[in-house]
């Protein structure tokens, strides 16, 4: 058996980000005839996760349709460039890749479990090889986590497979667009009941705040174009935690 697998996870924070801003590429999203898609595997993976979540009485994940896009694009890159890694040659993480596509999660942790295998091996194999390395393991069974995407693609032999794992904390009341207006509303469904807005900023993809403000709504007294990533600020008793949202442009 051949394996390649690495695991990343970042509990309250994304990951680590690329200095400069990175779009999807049209290449990112269109199929190549040479890569198999393989969906069904992607749901047996699912399962045989959910199994080893069961059997150490982790409360089961639930499928999130972004996390799983982004996992089958990043799975599909990575056959069609032969590389295994949670970031692109051009420096573009998974967390900003999530961020772009996804237009209403609010997230507050994220991680990754990547592995290239050879075709033909089983989801329970492939998971259990997972299983042996105790990063990947710590991944699969956190209790923080409750969603899930998993993509898995075929090519030239090679099983590549990509699971994103998050705890999502609530969505906006209507997806943010791209090119945001000002006083677009930021009004928000959470997750848990108590958790009150305090802030929200708009930072580049190394982290730098360049844009900060109180309100359900974007504000910018300056009226320069910012381009970054939305995050809110929330209050829960006496703790503050950042959640992560889109990416967006301020015109």
């Amino acid at each position: 058996m051949s394996l390649l697998a690495l695991a990343v996870a970042a509990p309250g924070v994304a990951l680590s980000e690329a200095g400069s801003m990175a779009r999807l590429s049209p290449d990112e999203s269109t199929a190549s005839a040479s890569v198999s898609k393989t969906d069904y595997f992607s749901k047996d993976l699912l399962r045989a996760v959910q199994n080893e979540r069961r059997g150490a009485s982790v409360p089961a994940l639930q499928e999130h349709e972004a996390l799983s896009l982004v996992a089958e694009m990043h799975a599909r890159d990575m056959a069609r460039r032969n590389y295994a890694a949670d970031v692109s040659p051009e420096g573009f993480t998974l967390m900003d890749a999530v961020r772009q596509a996804d237009r209403k999660t609010l997230y507050s942790a994220f991680g990754t479990t990547i592995a290239v295998v050879d075709a033909g091996m089983n989801a329970e194999a492939v998971v259990a090889a997972l299983m042996s390395d105790s990063a990947n393991a710590e991944n699969v069974l956190r209790a923080g986590f409750d969603h899930v995407g998993v993509g898995a693609v075929e090519r030239d032999g090679r099983l590549y497979v990509v699971q994103l794992l998050a705890r999502v904390e609530g969505q906006l009341a209507r997806p943010l667009p791209v090119n945001a207006s000002a006083a677009e509303s930021l009004r928000a469904d959470f997750a848990v009941r108590g958790m009150t807005p305090v802030s929200w900023s708009v930072s580049d993809a190394a982290g730098e705040t360049l844009l900060r403000g109180s309100g359900e709504r974007i504000r910018d007294p300056r009226g320069v174009p910012v381009e970054g990533y939305l995050n809110l600020d929330v209050a829960m008793g006496a703790d503050i935690y950042t959640l992560r949202g889109p990416y967006i442009r301020v015109n």
